[in-house]
């Protein structure tokens, strides 16, 4: 991916390849990561941290499952970050476990049936958080003009970051591994994923930043949206 710049002047890179996109925002030389990646990914992540000199002064989690917030507690312990986190979710932060969603179509929910005879293998360094949010979360608080909202749907405590009201980087609500097919294929509630999306597109933003794959397009997410809710609705 390359790098977005807001017309504000926001800066939005990724970080590292990792398991999840891990992105780093930066305003006015002050900086915040969103999500950190899996355990395994650790080392990855450390030395790209300092090849680009990034230190966070908070990371945001777009959720809690394993590959996105495997890291978040290495991260609060070594560099300070304070940690933000949905309300819905927070538990499960400091338990270091997160159920892994629901399937949404035939293929991903013989996975998640696979899955769940070994949901140990999914637990993680548990995390206090030091900002846990209801509705949403201003970060302005990091120099960064932008907030969080919640977006649950893929998971009870999805969040969303709008950045300048341009950019949202969305976590796993929306994936960018198929292109023109924005819709993940793991969520836990499709329907509240759906009133999510029209969240989402009610801030106004023009490019989508996936937790995984490639941006996606307004007019994708749109189009997808409009697809599915029409079929629920017929």
């Amino acid at each position: 991916m390359e790098n977005k710049v807001t017309s504000h002047g926001t800066e939005i890179r990724k970080l590292t390849p990792a398991r999840c996109n891990i992105f780093v925002v930066t305003r006015n030389n002050r900086t915040i990561l969103v999500d950190t990646g899996i355990s395994f990914d650790r080392g990855r992540i450390e030395n790209a941290l300092a090849r680009k000199a990034v230190i966070p002064e908070a990371v945001v989690l777009t959720h809690t499952h394993f590959d996105h917030a495997g890291n978040a507690a290495w991260l609060a312990r070594e560099y300070g970050a304070e940690i933000v986190v949905q309300k819905a979710e927070s538990e499960s932060l400091a338990a270091g476990d997160t159920s892994i969603p629901e399937g949404t179509h035939a293929v991903t929910k013989g996975l998640v049936s696979l899955g769940k005879k070994m949901s140990h293998a999914f637990r993680y360094e548990p995390c206090i958080a030091d900002q846990v949010f209801d509705d949403s979360f201003n970060l302005n608080r990091y120099g960064i003009n932008g907030y969080v909202i919640h977006t649950p749907g893929h998971s009870p405590g999805g969040s969303t970051l709008v950045i300048d009201d341009e950019i949202a980087i969305a976590g796993d609500s929306i994936i960018g591994t198929m292109p023109g097919n924005p819709f993940p294929p793991f969520a836990d509630d499709v329907e509240e994923l759906l009133r999510s999306w029209k969240k989402i597109l009610h801030t106004g933003c023009t490019t989508f930043l996936p937790g995984h794959g490639k941006p996606v397009s307004r007019e994708d997410l749109i189009s997808e949206f409009e697809r599915r809710t029409s079929s629920v609705s017929a």
